[in-house]
């Protein structure tokens, strides 16, 4: 099983949301329905956001719990790549709230894998708080969602 330090995960994390917000960015640049356009506009928002947030983590966390070292399963880890032009222009509301679903699920998976393997209680601490946000901001991007499709 491979060893990483916190900082790698929190930092490979962070550069996810980006890649998710630029893939989220494309596909509204290919889109021409209004309300696909919308919620693509507020979950690049919500990326940038969310990559902003793990940027001060990294820099408000002690040194020494951004290098502690600990074991992860890469089944744990999988930040899959995206690529837009999967999906092509004739996306639906529907169809990205199924690809946001898998993006929260895999980060959920991975921070709680870091939470439940922490050797320290500060690193332990860390991923359970990311992973408390991550599930507050899932419940609120569905909250979002169910709006914009009573539009």
């Amino acid at each position: 099983m491979p060893y990483g330090q916190a900082k790698e995960l929190l930092e490979h994390a962070r550069k996810y949301h980006k890649q998710v917000a630029e893939f989220y960015q494309k596909l509204a640049d290919m889109s021409d329905k209004p309300r696909v356009v919308l919620m693509l506009d507020y979950l690049v928002r919500h990326e940038k956001h969310l990559e902003k947030v793990l940027a001060e983590y990294e820099t408000g966390t002690t040194r020494k719990a951004m290098d502690t070292w600990f074991q992860f399963s890469k089944e744990d880890c999988t930040f899959q790549p995206l690529n837009a032009l999967d999906f092509g222009k004739d996306i639906s509301v529907e169809q990205i709230l199924e690809i946001g679903s898998k993006i929260d699920q895999c980060l959920l998976n991975s921070y709680k894998a870091v939470a439940d393997r922490a050797t320290t209680p500060e690193v332990r601490e860390i991923f359970e708080n990311l992973l408390q946000m991550e599930t507050q901001e899932r419940h609120v991007r569905a909250r979002n969602a169910l709006g914009l499709q009573d539009m």
